[in-house]
C-alpha cells in the first residue's frame, strides 16, 4: 500500500461537537464535584479527574464494534447513571443517589451549561458563503441537536449524525458514510475535523475521509495533519485541499 494526495476540491466539511463546537462552561470536573460533595462523597480533586478518566477509558474499551455507547434513544437513561456510579464507586465506594442523577442530567442537558467556541461562528458563515456542505458528526446523546439549535448553530448544518440516533458511532465507518449519503458527496469530497485521534481523525480516515485533527491544547504533537484553530480549514473552501494540511486515505 502506497500513501497517496490527491487534490480532490472539498465539497464539504463534518464537525465534530464536544470540544470542537461546543464546551462546558463551568468545567465537568467542577460540575461533578459540586453535585457529588453534595451527595456525601469525600474525594480531592485528583480522584475525581482519575475516576472521570479511568471511566471513560472502560466505557471506550467496552464499546461493541459498530455500536453506541449510549445505548440509543431508549438507553441514555441507564448509560448515564451506571457511568455516574461507575466514577462513585471509584471515589468512594458509594453510590449515585436518585437527586444527584437527576441534578447532573438536568445540568448537561441545559443550554446554558454549554458555550460556543470563538472560532466556530466565523468559520462556519466562511464556509457557508462558500457553499460547502456543512455536517456535524458525534458521538453524544439524542440532545444535541436540541442543543445546536439553542446555540442557533443548526442553520448552518444540513444534517446533524449523533450516534444514540444513528445506532452507530465513530471511529466506525457506517456514521460517515450516511452522513456523505445525506449531503450528496463522496467520502474523498469530505473534510472531517474534531479533537479526538482515534475517533475524529483516525475514523473518518479510515471511513475515506479526508481528515484533521484539532488540537487547540497542542496535546497530540505527533499527529501531522493537525490545527490549533478553526480558522486554519477557511482556505479549503472552494478548491482542492492543500496536500500539505489534510491528507488522502492510503490505496493500495
Amino acid at each position: 500500500m502506497i500513501p497517496v494526495r490527491v487534490r480532490v476540491r472539498v465539497r464539504a466539511v463534518f464537525f465534530d461537537a464536544g470540544a470542537t463546537l461546543l464546551y462546558p462552561d463551568p468545567p465537568v470536573e467542577e460540575v461533578y464535584a459540586r453535585v457529588f460533595s453534595g451527595d456525601g462523597a469525600r474525594f480531592t480533586a485528583g480522584d475525581l479527574r482519575d475516576a472521570l478518566a479511568a471511566t471513560w477509558a472502560a466505557v471506550q474499551a467496552e464499546e461493541k464494534d459498530g455500536g453506541d455507547r449510549y445505548g440509543g434513544v431508549r438507553g441514555e437513561a441507564e448509560f448515564w447513571r451506571a457511568f455516574l456510579t461507575r466514577v462513585r464507586g471509584l471515589l468512594d465506594g458509594g453510590v449515585v443517589s436518585p437527586a444527584a442523577f437527576e441534578r447532573l442530567a438536568a445540568h448537561f442537558r441545559s443550554r446554558e451549561a454549554w458555550r460556543v467556541y470563538p472560532d466556530v461562528l466565523p468559520i462556519l458563515e466562511h464556509l457557508k458563503a462558500a457553499d460547502v456542505g456543512l455536517a456535524v458528526v458525534s458521538n453524544w446523546d439524542s440532545f444535541l441537536p436540541r442543543l445546536l439549535e439553542g446555540h442557533g448553530l443548526s442553520p448552518f448544518f444540513q444534517t446533524v449524525s449523533v450516534s444514540a440516533i444513528e445506532g452507530t458511532g465513530k471511529p466506525e465507518a457506517e456514521i460517515f458514510r450516511r452522513t456523505c449519503a445525506r449531503l450528496g458527496v463522496s467520502p474523498e469530497e469530505v473534510l472531517h475535523v474534531g479533537d479526538s485521534p482515534r475517533d475524529d481523525y483516525e475514523g473518518a480516515r479510515g471511513a475515506g475521509l479526508r481528515a484533521v485533527l484539532l488540537d487547540r491544547d497542542d496535546r497530540h504533537p505527533h499527529v501531522a495533519e493537525r490545527i490549533r484553530s478553526l480558522s486554519e480549514i477557511a482556505g479549503i473552501a472552494g478548491r482542492a485541499a492543500r496536500p500539505d494540511l489534510i491528507g488522502s486515505a492510503p490505496t493500495s
